[in-house]
């Protein structure tokens, strides 16, 4: 932590505190270390020091966990088995590039036909995300065999969530342009809680 962002407003044993839960933390094995991870972490120690959490056992506790979740070198969607209907190849590259760089496996279709035969026959999906219009196509008979099979899914459209038929309106909708990261970490999640 730099000694510009804390001069004047903290006493040196709030440094001492605040820096010792920083390098804990920051020398875990799943720390990815990059340059904006460690500022995101130090800032976050500091915003919750301010917000009263100085004894140091629950500092540390808080931020180790809030750290794991936001910086780990872990993704969550190691191994995770992922549809991914997107009819426009280049949104579909660019999606399936970054879910595998993560860890997923990503079984990716551009047409409903395609799509309703993975979700029917495919065993060991864990999840699948959804473009709403698939060249005219809507996606909801696909949607509809996930809930069946209790496949958990999101949508990713550029459709105002107010369009969707009513049985989807509790699904969650990500908007283009969406970060494909974290709509398949939503959808891991609730493959796990199902799974529980």
């Amino acid at each position: 932590m730099t000694q510009d962002l804390t001069h004047g407003i903290y006493s040196p044993d709030d440094l001492r505190v605040m820096r010792n839960v920083f390098t804990r933390v920051s020398m875990e094995p799943w720390f990815s270390s990059g340059a904006a991870n460690k500022a995101g972490l130090a800032r976050y120690i500091m915003r919750m020091y301010r917000r009263g959490l100085v004894c140091p056992e629950r500092l540390e506790a808080l931020c180790r966990t809030a750290a794991h979740e936001k910086f780990s070198r872990h993704s969550g969607l190691e191994g995770f088995r992922l549809l991914l209907v997107e009819d426009d190849y280049y949104t579909a590259a660019d999606a399936r590039q970054r879910l595998n760089s993560l860890g997923a496996e990503v079984l990716s279709v551009s047409s409903v036909a395609a799509a309703l035969d993975i979700a029917e026959h495919e065993h060991g999906l864990d999840g699948a995300l959804l473009d709403v219009n698939l060249s005219g196509q809507m996606i909801y008979p696909v949607a509809a065999v996930l809930k069946m099979r209790q496949i958990p899914f999101a949508f990713v459209t550029g459709y105002d969530d107010r369009l969707l038929p009513p049985f989807y309106r509790n699904d969650k909708v990500f908007m283009k342009p969406a970060d494909w990261a974290i709509a398949a970490k939503h959808v891991a999640r609730r493959s796990r809680l199902m799974a529980a």
